[in-house]
């Protein structure tokens, strides 16, 4: 499937571990950094799920994860405009779909999106555009609800 790119208005989620959430509940940049390999940073898309509720949303990307949430873990939200916007002088970014198909041990992931255009994340590039990002996180939400 071709990617396509997500429209401006709409809001990505991805999920922050623990050792990048700081005492004070902000994200270190550090959770948008690349992993080496990766071409893309993934989230996941929550108008995908837009007839439902913001909670029911969520819950989606939740049962669709293909990695272990952790009770002190967060899912980290952007608007996808503001964030293109808050990089733009910087790097160009896009936020597009792709969706994961079912395996053997995961559900389809439908929602499932990536950041791309992001620089190596072991680059000092990758410290301050991880930065910039988490500048744009407006909303925190609990990776495993209580």
């Amino acid at each position: 499937m071709t990617a396509s790119a997500l429209p401006p208005d709409d809001n990505v989620v991805r999920y922050a571990s623990p050792r990048t959430i700081h005492d004070d509940g902000s994200v270190d940049g550090a959770a948008f950094h690349l992993r080496a390999g990766d071409d893309g940073l993934s989230v996941n898309w929550l108008e995908y799920f837009r007839s439902q509720p913001k909670a029911r949303q969520l819950q989606e990307v939740r049962r669709c994860a293909r990695l272990r949430l952790s009770n002190n873990g967060r899912l980290a939200e952007l608007k996808v405009g503001e964030t293109q916007a808050h990089l733009g002088r910087i790097c160009d970014l896009l936020l597009v779909r792709q969706p994961l198909p079912a395996t053997e041990n995961y559900p389809a992931d439908p929602s499932h999106s990536e950041i791309i255009g992001l620089p190596p994340g072991d680059s000092p590039a990758a410290e301050l555009i991880g930065d910039l990002i988490a500048e744009c996180v407006h909303t925190l939400h609990p990776a495993v609800p209580p």
